[in-house]
């Protein structure tokens, strides 16, 4: 595992893509931890493939329930990406955090602003995500509401069960308030 960890350190970027590519293999059987966080992190500020395959681990790593709240300021900031990938995935990642006790205010906020996003996947998973912040986290803003309810009333079936879902955590929040 250190020669994996020593290529995701490395200059080259064909030999970090490589060791992604690995990782990916080795949390989707669930054999890697939270301690790559910090080394994917490091990973996002590089080209467009590095960073979508890097986010893409940060949430098979929340997935497999080894969250770590050190990747959530980062990974917000990647709703801001300039590539849809990019976006889509840093949504699908704060989600799969969210499942790992890891998110706050300001991460939720980022999943906002992804509501309205140019492109239906981006939206969707912000709206997926959305609403895994109100079933696994309690954590709600008024501020989704309006953009959810536009969403569900969209033709695309994505979109609309996508936006449910997110309404239907978020209401069951606010039915068992006291």
């Amino acid at each position: 595992m250190s020669c994996l960890k020593d290529d995701l350190l490395s200059d080259d970027d064909g030999v970090v893509i490589s060791a992604l590519s690995a990782l990916d293999t080795l949390l989707r059987k669930s054999e890697v931890g939270a301690d790559y966080v910090p080394l994917l992190c490091r990973l996002l500020s590089r080209n467009d493939e590095v960073r979508t395959k890097a986010l893409w681990c940060i949430g098979k790593l929340g997935q497999n329930k080894q969250g770590d709240s050190e990747s959530l300021t980062i990974v917000s900031a990647m709703a801001a990406d300039p590539e849809p990938e990019n976006r889509e995935n840093a949504a699908w990642a704060l989600g799969e955090l969210a499942g790992t006790d890891v998110g706050n205010r300001e991460s939720l906020d980022s999943l906002i602003s992804l509501l309205d996003d140019e492109d239906t996947h981006v939206r969707a998973m912000a709206a997926w995500s959305v609403g895994r912040y109100a079933d696994k986290l309690g954590i709600v803003r008024d501020s989704s509401l309006e953009p959810l309810h536009k969403m569900a009333a969209e033709s695309s079936a994505y979109l609309k069960k996508s936006a449910e879902f997110a309404l239907e955590r978020i209401m069951a929040l606010s039915d068992s308030a006291p």
